[in-house]
């Protein structure tokens, strides 16, 4: 697959995130009608550039854009 597709991917997988906030993987080929190899492919990208946050809870991996973990101090 070329970096064009895999980057076009990657949007598609940062829309629903923006969206949604949190997500499973299944449910984000689901949502944006992407094989599992896509997204997944679309992960690492956004993986690459600090962009996701990935966390595994039992057998299924979730998808979030980090919306929860940010904290204020002050």
């Amino acid at each position: 697959m070329e970096k064009v597709r895999i980057g076009e991917n990657s949007g598609k997988v940062w829309r629903v995130l923006n969206e949604l906030k949190k997500v499973s993987v299944h449910e984000m080929c689901r949502l944006t009608q992407l094989t599992h190899e896509e997204v997944m492919l679309a992960i690492g990208w956004l993986a690459r550039e600090n962009n996701i946050f990935i966390e595994r809870r039992e057998d299924t991996y979730f998808l979030s854009n980090g919306s929860e973990y940010h904290f204020c101090f002050g």
